[in-house]
């Protein structure tokens, strides 16, 4: 009974040191989101296909000049294709060149995807965080926060789980790892994995990789995947004078 005790007030400890972990973190990102509302510049963007399906082996690579202003993406220019490039990916690479309506570098909703939805009224969102010890990443000491969701909503079902490294002296995430299976009315069930790194540029916190991975199938049975990866490099930011 005692044993049972311990283990059940260690396992209180570290939701709770779990809770504010994540809470200075958010706070943490909040705070660079605020500063990207002023940030202008432009930066050179790799986007990556790679498909390993039992129909189709393949990776084609495109580049895109992307230029933004008050941390609004302003243009994305497709400026290199591969010559072998199919017509479907050439298709989505054209899709990626169009900017969407206030499409931003914001990082915090990429960062903690069920945040958003935790705060939609419409939506029961449970989430809960537990640390599972201390890692090296990248040369700091990250805390490894782990995180477990469920969404549902009128529109979407979602359940999800994760884990985030945390700076121990900064709080500022610098990757964050995500299962997620979906299911939605208009698209059925899906489940991708979701892997993130964060990188300081001239002191501003952008995603410097974004891969997503989706697991296509017919009826239950997977025919391969396929691995969309987006890579951020020579982010330049201007000073008001322009330079």
């Amino acid at each position: 009974m005692i044993f049972l005790i311990l283990l059940l007030s260690a396992n209180i400890l570290l939701v709770q040191n779990a809770n504010e972990i994540i809470k200075k973190a958010i706070a943490k990102v909040e705070e660079n989101d605020k500063k990207i509302e002023n940030a202008t510049g432009e930066f050179k963007l790799k986007v990556t296909f790679n498909y390993n399906l039992t129909v189709k082996k393949a990776t084609y690579e495109f580049l895109y000049d992307v230029k933004f202003e008050n941390g609004t993406i302003k243009e994305r220019k497709l400026t290199s294709i591969p010559p072998n490039a199919d017509s479907s990916s050439l298709r989505i690479a054209k899709q990626i060149e169009k900017v969407r309506a206030d499409e931003n570098l914001k990082i915090k909703n990429l960062i903690f995807p069920f945040l958003r939805s935790a705060s939609n009224n419409s939506s029961n969102t449970k989430i809960s965080y537990k640390t599972s010890g201390v890692e090296k990443l990248y040369g700091h000491d990250c805390e490894v926060v782990k995180v477990e969701y469920k969404i549902n909503s009128d529109t979407l079902n979602a359940e999800g789980i994760g884990k985030i490294w945390i700076d121990n002296s900064s709080f500022v995430p610098l990757k964050c790892e995500y299962e997620i299976n979906y299911k939605s009315k208009r698209f059925g069930k899906i489940q991708n994995k979701q892997f993130l790194d964060i990188n300081s540029f001239d002191d501003t916190l952008i995603l410097s990789r974004n891969e997503t991975q989706v697991f296509p199938k017919v009826l239950f049975i997977k025919f391969g995947t396929i691995k969309i990866v987006y890579e951020v490099t020579d982010f330049k930011l201007k000073n008001k004078s322009g330079e």
